[in-house]
């Protein structure tokens, strides 16, 4: 029988990969009440946006700086870690000053990926080389196409590993992988993070998979049966990359809070309030309800309300 881990992390990122691509731009007041609704339904790591100098990357975040003196307070209340997305130096300066100590820093594994956002790996490096020197700054390395390019470049799992070689080397201490256009699939999950796990150990690491085929749960569980138990989610399934055409979200959280309470793993989210966390911002910046959880949940209501 396989053996699972008892225990799920689930870091939500709505409000950063859900909404970097949403064309609308969401009122500041919005993004406080639905940031502070993630974490009322129980989420104990959040990423709450993007840091960055280039107006495509920062599109949806010229509040940022307001929205994290409103959710400070309220994330240290509720024992909730907070982390933010940083593009480059300047930008980990503004996210230290506002008062979060954890941030990722982005490298695609793809280099025709990574030329979407203007550097190249061993600048990147050689910028982290300095920020892992910033007292008091936890930094964490998120890793692109790990599991596939969306323009077609093949990525050798090798080139996954020298990678997270040279960041353990500097210091780095998490690593995030990610599925970045949604390309693996159970099989090829499976050969990637078995190759990963031969050198490092499972808890050294993150998954962020995209569900752009429609894969991300399945791809989630064959990550578990390899020891892997932390995710990134995203409420409602919201996401996708701003230089990928056509990009599709993130693993939908409720849904995967669903699968993991029906298979009796342990993520300390209460699932109906996920849920209806996920309606609350489908209605309130109107965008479409595409998780199965939130869906059914609206149909049995439905239902409910055709029996009187």
């Amino acid at each position: 029988m396989t053996k699972y881990p008892k225990h799920i992390i689930l870091k939500e990122v709505a409000p950063r990969d859900g909404w970097q691509k949403y064309e609308r731009i969401i009122p500041t007041e919005q993004k406080i009440r639905l940031i502070k609704s993630m974490i009322d339904y129980g989420v104990k790591e959040l990423e709450i946006g993007v840091f960055a100098e280039n107006p495509k990357l920062a599109r949806q975040y010229p509040d940022i700086e307001e929205v994290c003196r409103a959710i400070i307070p309220y994330a240290e209340e509720h024992g909730v870690k907070l982390n933010a997305l940083a593009s480059d130096a300047p930008s980990v300066s503004r996210v230290l000053k506002a008062g979060i100590h954890a941030f990722d820093y982005f490298i695609s594994v793809s280099d025709t990926f990574g030329k979407g956002f203007g550097a190249s790996a061993d600048e990147i490096f050689k910028e982290l080389e300095e920020l892992v020197k910033i007292p008091d700054a936890e930094v964490r390395l998120a890793l692109g196409a790990v599991f596939g390019c969306p323009f077609g470049e093949t990525v050798p799992v090798e080139k996954t590993i020298s990678y997270i070689k040279r960041a353990v080397n500097m210091g780095i201490s998490e690593i995030g992988l990610g599925d970045s256009a949604g390309k693996g699939d159970p099989l090829h999950t499976e050969m990637i993070l078995s190759e990963i796990t031969k050198e490092f150990s499972p808890d050294q690491f993150s998954l962020h998979i995209h569900n752009t085929e429609g894969f991300g749960l399945v791809n989630c569980v064959k990550a578990m049966e390899l020891g892997f138990a932390r995710f990134d989610v995203s409420l409602g399934g919201m996401g996708g990359c701003p230089v990928i055409p056509n990009a599709k979200g993130n693993i939908p959280t409720e849904d995967f809070v669903n699968l993991l309470c029906k298979m009796g793993i342990q993520t300390d989210i209460d699932l109906q309030k996920c849920i209806q966390a996920s309606l609350d911002m489908s209605e309130l910046i109107q965008n479409p309800v595409i998780s199965s959880a939130a869906e059914n949940t609206l149909l049995r209501r439905n239902t409910d309300k055709k029996k009187f």
